[in-house]
């Protein structure tokens, strides 16, 4: 297991790449409001603690927000989150706890050449998005809600295996944060979906990027994709949901 700043750091990484268009500052959290599309962008994240509030206040906003946002309230934690303990306080208040999802890096990837062709996209295009939502099952006609959490420019990229895989990859602080990986169904285990982690390696080797993603630590096939490409789980995160 890293050390705590180690994990924070990682956090603060994967973070970087999946803003979510809405965020709430409390006193060292984040409050994060993305259209209820993935749990990261719809979750508290308790970066750090300030010691301005009282924990019972931060969790009673946690609470209101998502409430008033149409969403059960929900923390992600790791075991960099703070106040020390807020996990087993949540427990004792009922939060139900998510599986594991874990944080995985590689190193900086040598040369790499996908066994098809791949697109490199500045920005997400339509076969992109139509991609990635149809596996998400989110509105189609509401995706410009969606485009500010995804970037765009020179530290993103969105790669794009014809009308069936795509993913994405960005960059902070030396590192290549792949997202958004998807496959449709009738598509998968044909290496559509190899293709696209190989362009995004490679996209990153040439940056000198370390990579990192993160995978349910029950879906053993990403799992085999990923860490037979050189990937390996460091820590894990969850969430915790408040009851209804």
């Amino acid at each position: 297991m890293p050390s705590a700043a180690e994990i924070a750091h990682l956090d603060e990484v994967i973070a970087a790449a999946w803003r979510a268009p809405v965020v709430e500052q409390l006193d060292g959290w984040e409050l994060r409001y993305g259209y209820g599309l993935t749990g990261r962008a719809n979750s508290a994240w308790p970066r750090a603690d300030r010691g301005r509030l009282r924990l019972e206040q931060k969790v009673a906003r946690v609470e209101a927000f998502y409430r008033e946002h149409g969403l059960q309230p929900k923390l992600q934690l790791s075991p960099a989150s703070e106040p020390a303990g807020l996990d087993a306080e949540l427990a004792r208040r009922d939060w139900v706890r998510g599986t594991d999802v874990l944080i995985e890096t590689a190193d900086v990837p040598t040369a790499t050449v996908p066994d098809r062709d791949v697109d490199l996209l500045d920005r997400p295009d339509d076969l992109w998005l139509d991609v990635w939502l149809s596996i998400r099952a989110f509105p189609r006609d509401r995706a410009d809600r969606l485009l500010p959490m995804l970037g765009g420019g020179s530290g993103t990229v969105f790669a794009r295996v014809g009308e069936v895989a795509v993913g994405r990859a960005s960059l902070h602080d030396g590192w290549a944060a792949i997202t958004c990986m998807a496959t449709v169904p009738e598509a998968r285990r044909r290496g559509a979906g190899r293709a696209v982690l190989d362009a995004l390696r490679a996209w990153a080797g040439e940056r000198r990027a370390g990579l990192c993603l993160n995978v349910d630590a029950a879906n053993e096939p990403a799992r085999r994709l990923y860490e037979g490409a050189g990937f390996a789980p460091i820590y894990p995160y969850w969430y915790r949901t408040a009851p209804a």
